[in-house]
């Protein structure tokens, strides 16, 4: 994917006045999406990467290890920073743990929830995603909501209009999985392979985004912003197992 530096091209940041109206910034959304243990924050360690902000990193966050099963505190562990140019505009943080210090030492009184914890962290940053979405759907509404084209609002064609409800229909389904923890249960699939799934049509939903936004659509600062935070969720989430 080609994709533009829009500080080349006089467009404002990612986020608040992205295009026209206030939208959610990736890091707010990650922030409110957040488990927290004792007031802090626990992010999720999978694959040996961490997504966070710098005001979760500034707060003294646990690091729930999805690998050992254990919790840590953030000093307890090695974070190296992972430069991302692609990254950066959205503000987030990736880091990579290359190794736990003091393994054999009481990390948090709740481990025997690790597992429930995992599944829960594995659950809010699905919801980020879809989050996401949704926010680059809003960015797209408000910069088409000023343009004409065939003598009409851009946002009146049909074949706009359609591919908007595309969207909204993955955001529903996505939603209404996540919150609904009986139709899970009762499905009989695996949950794995429903989180592969949701995540398949979020990748869909995002494409018609940038498809919807034009040129803006593909901006390093703007829709595309959202994509590559949301991608950077499901590389870390679809461990090669559940790939299928």
């Amino acid at each position: 994917m080609s994709v533009l530096n829009s500080d080349e091209v006089g467009t404002v940041p990612v986020g608040t006045e992205a295009a026209g109206r206030p939208v959610p910034t990736v890091t707010d959304l990650l922030e409110a999406a957040m488990l927290r243990l004792d007031t802090r924050p626990v992010l999720l360690c999978q694959g040996g990467i961490i997504l966070a902000t710098p005001e979760l990193v500034k707060s003294g966050p646990w690091i729930c290890h999805a690998e050992t099963g254990h919790i840590y505190e953030w000093k307890q562990v090695r974070a190296d920073r992972v430069e991302d140019r692609m990254l950066e505009p959205s503000g987030l943080l990736l880091y990579r743990i290359s190794e736990l210090q003091n393994e054999d030492v009481a990390f948090f009184e709740r481990q025997d929830d690790v597992t429930g914890d995992i599944a829960d962290l594995r659950k809010r940053m699905l919801y980020f995603r879809t989050e996401l979405c949704s926010a680059g759907l809003e960015q797209v509404r408000n910069h088409l909501s000023s343009r004409n084209s065939g003598g009409q609002s851009t946002l009146q064609h049909q074949l706009v209009k359609g591919m908007i409800a595309d969207v909204l229909t993955v955001l529903y389904m996505a939603e209404t999985i996540q919150s609904d923890e009986f139709v899970l249960e009762q499905s009989g699939i695996l949950e794995a392979r429903t989180s592969t799934w949701v995540h398949q049509e979020l990748d869909e939903a995002f494409r018609q985004l940038q498809r919807l936004g034009g040129g803006f659509g593909y901006l390093r600062h703007a829709i595309s912003a959202y994509v590559y935070a949301g991608q950077m969720v499901k590389n870390m989430l679809l461990i090669p197992k559940e790939a299928f």
